[in-house]
């Protein structure tokens, strides 16, 4: 079994990546998703078009959970066997510590690669700003950094978050384009390249980095102008400081995809889900008034 880890900070584009990669590989893959907060949303997304998906929404696999994060590494290599493990860490992880804990499980039947960054570069002078060292540490710990979203930027700005990038880490190799254009032959590289540990890189522990969650279930909203009106609002500020919310709910009895990615929101309609799910992370979040905007659209 090989082990995949697909890392990259809140909102960078990880689970769309493995939802391609899932699809362009002609291989049997689990993917075990460590999701931040007590809502999980991306585990359920993968779940529409694909079974084996292993969910940990408590804690953290660089920190807190490394017992059972081994423990259900060893037991999907030993009762599923698939040809590659996809990692998904929490994008509040140190990636460093968590290559240093997946070290830990490694044997003659598992094999680790070189881990994958995604990069988001909407968002790169927010997160350096305000989260620089966990996200730093991503992309010093990665040799395969992809900067995703690039379709709607011009050259200098993805020349400029390609040097960001390279300046942190002049060893990484550097993927700026439409990577579901890539051919196969790209894709199948992925799987040909093995981890070396990096000692030098390895930090334990988890950074403090004030970042917290709150979670809502059975919401829905009976028309797009107040729902969009809410969210302007989360955005504004207005409930504190909110880098990433994603979710799944009906607005006017259609199931829609929510995705807000620092100052980034957009809505895709989706195909109906078993219940409708929101999550919002940041700091200094008013949790009490978010819980009394969410809790007045809940539905039996």
């Amino acid at each position: 079994m090989k082990i995949l880890v697909v890392s990259g900070f809140l909102g960078a584009g990880k689970t769309t990546f493995i939802e391609k990669m899932t699809k362009k590989i002609n291989r049997e893959f689990v993917v075990l998703e460590n999701e931040y907060g007590e809502v999980g949303i991306d585990g359920d997304l993968l779940k529409r078009d694909y079974d084996k998906v292993w969910e940990m929404t408590e804690g953290c696999i660089c920190c807190s959970m490394k017992s059972d994060f081994a423990n259900s590494v060893m037991t999907i290599s030993n009762a599923v066997d698939p040809d590659v493990l996809i990692v998904e860490p929490t994008g509040v992880g140190m990636l460093s510590s968590v290559m240093n804990n997946i070290k830990k499980v490694e044997y003659d039947r598992i094999q680790i690669l070189e881990p994958i960054t995604i990069v988001d570069p909407n968002c790169i002078d927010i997160y350096k700003e305000e989260f620089g060292d966990i996200f730093t540490d991503q992309i010093k710990s990665s040799n395969m950094i992809i900067i995703s979203k690039t379709e709607n930027l011009d050259g200098p700005a993805i020349e400029k978050a390609k040097k960001y990038v390279s300046d942190i880490n002049p060893d990484a190799e550097i993927f700026t384009g439409d990577y579901s254009r890539y051919d196969d032959i790209w894709w199948e590289e992925i799987l040909q390249k093995n981890w070396t540990s990096r000692e030098d890189k390895v930090k334990e522990g988890f950074v403090d980095s004030k970042i917290e969650n709150i979670g809502f279930t059975n919401v829905s909203f009976d028309d797009l102008l107040s729902f969009q009106s809410n969210m302007a609002a989360v955005m504004r500020g207005r409930f504190g400081n909110v880098i990433r919310a994603k979710g799944f709910l009906k607005i006017n009895d259609v199931w829609t995809k929510l995705d807000i990615v620092g100052n980034t929101y957009t809505l895709t309609k989706i195909e109906p889900m078993y219940n409708s799910k929101i999550i919002l992370i940041g700091t200094d979040l008013n949790k009490e008034e978010l819980t009394i905007l969410f809790k007045q659209n809940e539905r039996e």
